[in-house]
Parts: structure tokens; sequence; C-alpha cells
């Protein structure tokens, strides 16, 4: 399996059993949440061109918040690439009228599954399995009910840690200690920073965020562009 971090946010692709997959693109400069006075953030850093990318074959929509399952970046891409999402994450995406085929997680050709966790509407965890490696998924951070008794190749969680007033979400993003504890339960033999951006805040989330960026010697950042081999 190899993953290949497309933007300095939450962007993959993901290479395997003769698959490409793509995850979670935001590629236009800026994603508004409910209203730009409410909550609207830019990219600090150049963007990939759709039309530049290698075509995917899935996309996969972990969240539905417009950072993850951004409306403008996924109407760039061909209306008959399958969509993989979560029910209520399809439901969204069946009112734009763009997408030919829109799957749950059980009818793709390849192993997929939420793992449970606590606060799932935010930080979910998807394991996903190749013939041959299998990882984690957590771009917000995760805590999982119970330990899972599998050996995981990689989780791709945040370090970053994102905190609002409980009115306005709260924790949003775990940081580097949630983040190494999901390491230890999932037995995992890397850890792979995600959603860590430094990225430009406007409206009333902007004025009561509170971010703590990490870096630390157990945890690969990779640089936008760069990929990492498991196998």
């Amino acid at each position: 399996m190899q993953l290949t971090k497309l933007n300095a946010d939450s962007s993959w692709m993901f290479h395997f059993d003769g698959l490409h997959i793509l995850v979670d693109p935001w590629f236009t400069a800026s994603q508004v949440d409910f209203h730009p006075l409410f909550s609207r953030q830019f990219h600090q850093s150049p963007q990939p061109a759709v039309g530049e990318l290698q075509q995917p074959d899935y996309i996969f929509i972990s969240h539905p918040f417009t950072d993850h399952c951004n409306k403008e970046t996924l109407l760039q891409f061909g209306k008959n690439i399958p969509v993989i999402a979560l029910p209520s994450i399809l439901k969204k995406m069946r009112k734009w009228d763009h997408f030919q085929k829109l799957m749950t997680l059980e009818k793709v050709p390849f192993t997929i599954q939420v793992l449970q966790t606590k606060n799932a509407l935010v930080h979910k965890a998807y394991l996903i399995e190749s013939s041959q490696n299998k990882i984690v998924y957590a771009p917000h951070g995760a805590q999982l009910k119970k330990d899972i008794n599998l050996k995981i190749d990689a989780v791709i969680t945040t370090t970053l840690q994102y905190q609002l007033p409980f009115f306005l979400g709260g924790t949003i993003n775990m940081g580097i200690g949630k983040a190494l504890q999901l390491q230890k339960q999932l037995n995992a033999k890397l850890l792979i920073d995600t959603h860590n951006e430094d990225k430009k805040g406007e409206g009333l989330v902007s004025l009561f965020a509170k971010r703590k960026f990490y870096t630390d010697s157990a945890v690969l950042n990779l640089k936008i562009g760069e990929l990492v081999d498991l196998n």
C-alpha cells in the first residue's frame, strides 16, 4: 500500500491492489462552514490541479464537513467516479445531482469499516485493508471504545490540537497525546500526521479557536506530494 499526501490539510491518494482511492479532496482556496461570518478557512499553500491528478478509481469521504466533503472541489471530478461514504454523507451529496454511483462502505470491493469511537460525529476512525496492509484513518483524532487486536501498519491522524468552546463544538482536533495513545491502542508501526495545516481563519469560530501545533520524532510528517510505501 502506498500513501501520497496531496496537500497540507487532509487530502490523500491511497494506492493498493491496483486501485487509486482519493481521500477527502479539498483543493479550492477556501471552505465555509454554514456561513462565512461563522467560519471560513483558507489554504496557505498551493493546491493540486484536479486535471493533473491520477484519475481515481474511487473517492472516499470521511466526514460531512466542507474541508472533507468539499462540493466545489468534488464537482470538478467526473460523474462516473464512484463515491464511498457513510449514508448521512451520501444523502448530502445526492442533493448535488452529480455523481452517478454513491456507495456505502459495505458495497465497495475492498475492506473499509468504521471503528467504534467516542464522539463519533467528529472523531471518526476508519479501518482500511488491502491484500497486504491495514491502516486506520482518523483525521480529527479518535478514542477507541475498546482495544483492537490487530497489527496496524499505519495510523493517519492529527497531532494538531484545535479547541473551541463547548457551544461551538469543543475539541475538534485531539492533539499529539491522543495521537500517540491511538497508535498504542492499534499497535500501529507508523504514526502519520494529517489535518494539521496552519490555515488562515475568518469568522466567529476563528475568534474562539485555540490551536497547538506539535512536532515529535515519533510522528511521520510527509511533505506535499510525498509518498510512503508500507511494503
